[in-house]
């Protein structure tokens, strides 16, 4: 975190806080001064949002006051504030670096992907992601610290997320990586880009399925070919796309037949084509790889000039 004004401040901690904010830096390889910083950053959010001081402890929102619902396997949580806390977690087994891994891996790298897959979901939605919890079955060191790396790397390209936590397993020796992952985001209700699809708006498909290998290997190479967590950052900011919607292993045609039955939207597919390659619609896309996004036709010029991936018309919101 720069800041060219910083001044030091002394303060007095219990020791058991000490020691909880010197786990959370060695975790994610940063100072005590940055941990603090960051738990300041989100209560100083916090405050903004209730308008005043408040303790912490005393803090509480009874059930009546939240409206909880689902979008695929988001959870949504609005507040009687208007705004609205977006849930998205995944889950990974048998994949890493571990001996008995079916599927070989660099923790690094499956920290990244990781945290793409949950960050993509928060940022499809409108929120914006401001915690990850990732909780590993394997020890920190080294396995651990690789994993969080990646996945501290991975955030830190859409210069969002102010803290990282989770736990490691320290007491059992583990010969298999298996790890679950949350992101939870913010946003004011009227931001979140569901169920926003308007009459006659384009169903378009932003970069091209890929699946196993084919995402690690584009992934490693920084690939046009998917969809990347800084170009759904890109989206979520757009007015005129109005809604947003990942697709993974149940393939495109899978995404909108998710969208007819969560929302109830009609579509027909469309004959035009914006690129001259056409697109599989049945092949997996996981995790991720693909967007679907809704938006007016007089707009599309303006969706090529923000996004640079392939980008085809697939259908049209009845």
């Amino acid at each position: 975190m720069r800041n060219v004004n910083m001044l030091p401040v002394n303060i007095r901690l219990p020791e058991v806080k000490i020691r909880k904010i010197d786990e959370i830096a060695i975790r994610n390889g940063i100072t005590r001064s940055e941990v603090i910083r960051h738990a300041l950053t989100i209560y100083f959010q916090l405050l903004e949002n209730l308008g005043g001081f408040i303790d912490l402890r005393s803090l509480k929102i009874s059930p009546n006051e939240i409206s909880t619902s689902k979008w695929g396997d988001l959870v949504i949580m609005k507040l009687k504030n208007g705004q609205a806390i977006v849930l998205a977690n995944t889950s990974s087994g048998g994949i890493g670096p571990k001996k008995e891994d079916m599927v070989k891996l660099d923790g690094k790298l499956l920290g990244q992907l990781m945290a793409r897959a949950v960050l993509i979901k928060v940022l499809s939605s409108g929120a914006q992601p401001i915690v990850l919890v990732a909780n590993l079955s394997v020890e920190l060191f080294p396995t651990g610290s690789q994993i969080f790396q990646g996945i501290r790397e991975e955030a830190h390209k859409i210069k969002a997320l102010e803290i990282l936590e989770g736990h490691t397993e320290e007491n059992i020796e583990t010969n298999q990586t298996g790890m679950g992952i949350t992101a939870l985001g913010i946003c004011m209700e009227n931001e979140l880009k569901i169920g926003k699809s308007l009459k006659n708006d384009l169903i378009v498909a932003l970069g091209e399925p890929n699946v196993g290998y084919e995402v690690l290997n584009a992934i490693k190479a920084n690939a046009r070919s998917i969809v990347m967590v800084e170009d759904v950052l890109k989206l979520s900011k757009l007015v005129f796309v109005h809604e947003i919607l990942p697709v993974g292993h149940e393939g495109i045609k899978g995404s909108l037949e998710l969208m007819q039955s969560i929302v109830g939207y009609k579509y027909k597919m469309e004959a035009e084509m914006d690129i001259d390659t056409e697109i599989d619609i049945e092949k997996s896309a996981g995790p991720s790889t693909v967007l679907l996004v809704t938006l007016e036709g007089k707009n599309m010029e303006m969706l090529k000039k923000y996004v640079k991936k392939p980008i085809q018309v697939i259908g049209r919101i009845l």
